[in-house]
């Protein structure tokens, strides 16, 4: 299935699995990843854009809602933050 479009402050809940519970806002996009700021633990997590297709796809993650402007620029402030303070929790193609 082909990936569909997402676009930054877009939120995905975590349905099943480690991080069930978890809200993701979407920050950017890198060569293979995705970045999100994980909410309510504020650590940055990076997932492989194919890992998060699946997950899609198979309803583990569920899109919320766009977040307002004010939020995504917190948001963003706060992943930036994170990246220099190393709380960036990388998500692996296998486990």
């Amino acid at each position: 299935m082909a990936s569909k479009k997402i676009t930054p402050g877009d939120i995905y809940a975590v349905h099943t699995g480690t991080y069930a519970g978890e809200m993701l806002i979407y920050i950017k996009s890198e060569a293979v990843d995705h970045c999100f700021l994980s909410v309510p633990n504020m650590v940055n997590r990076i997932i492989p854009k194919i890992i998060f297709d699946h997950g899609r796809n198979n309803n583990i993650l569920r899109y919320v809602e766009r977040v307002p402007v004010y939020v995504l620029k917190t948001s963003t402030a706060q992943y930036v933050k994170n990246e220099k303070t190393n709380k960036t929790i990388n998500i692996p193609l296998s486990a």
